[in-house]
C-alpha cells in the first residue's frame, strides 16, 4: 500500500510541481523561496495522507495558504526589523557616557554584587526568580539585591548622581 502511495505522490509531484512553483514565484518574486514553497506545498499534501489523490485545486488551495503564511513572516520580520531600527536611533539618541558609566561602575563591584545586579536588571528576573537562580530563599535574594544596589550607588560617580538627580 505504501509503494502505491510513492507512486501516486510522485506522479503528482511530477505534474503539478512546475505549476504550484509558478503560482507560488509570481505571487513572491524570490524564485528560491518559490522552490522552497512549492515543496511545502508537496510536504503537506504527504504529511495530510489524504484518502484519494489530491488535485490541482487543493494544491492550489494550499499553495495559496502557504504563500499568505510568507506573506504574514515578511510583515513580522519587517516590522522587527523597523521596531530593532527605532530602538537603536533611541539608544543612539540617549546619552552613551552614560551607559558607559553603568558598565565602568559594575566593573569595580564584586563578582557577587555584579551578577546579582546583571540577573535582576539585565536579565529581568524578579525577587523569586533570583533565588531560585541563587539557590536560596527569597528574602536572602531580597537582602543579596539590596546590598548589591547599595554597593552600586556608593561606586557610582558623584557627578552621575547629581544629573540624575536633577
Amino acid at each position: 500500500m505504501l509503494v502505491t502511495r510513492e507512486r501516486s505522490f510522485t506522479a503528482l509531484h511530477s505534474e503539478n510541481f512546475g505549476r504550484i512553483y509558478r503560482y507560488i514565484a509570481y505571487r513572491i518574486s524570490d524564485t528560491d523561496r518559490a522552490e522552497e514553497l512549492a515543496g511545502d506545498v508537496f510536504r503537506i499534501a504527504w504529511e495530510k495522507d489524504l484518502p484519494e489523490e489530491p488535485g490541482i485545486g487543493w494544491l492550489i488551495a494550499a499553495a495559496r495558504n502557504v504563500v499568505a503564511n510568507e506573506y504574514k513572516g515578511r510583515n513580522r520580520q519587517q516590522l522587527l526589523r523597523e521596531g530593532l531600527q527605532e530602538r537603536a536611533r533611541v539608544a543612539a539618541a540617549t546619552n552613551d557616557n552614560e551607559s558607559d558609566a553603568v558598565a565602568d561602575v559594575l566593573a569595580k563591584l564584586n563578582d557577587k554584587h555584579r551578577e546579582v545586579l546583571m540577573l535582576a536588571y539585565w536579565d529581568g528576573l524578579t525577587t523569586a526568580e533570583l533565588a531560585e537562580s541563587l539557590g536560596c530563599s527569597i528574602s536572602a535574594a531580597g537582602v543579596r539585591l539590596h546590598r548589591a544596589r547599595k554597593a552600586f550607588a556608593g561606586v557610582v560617580p558623584a557627578h552621575l548622581m547629581n544629573e540624575r538627580t536633577a
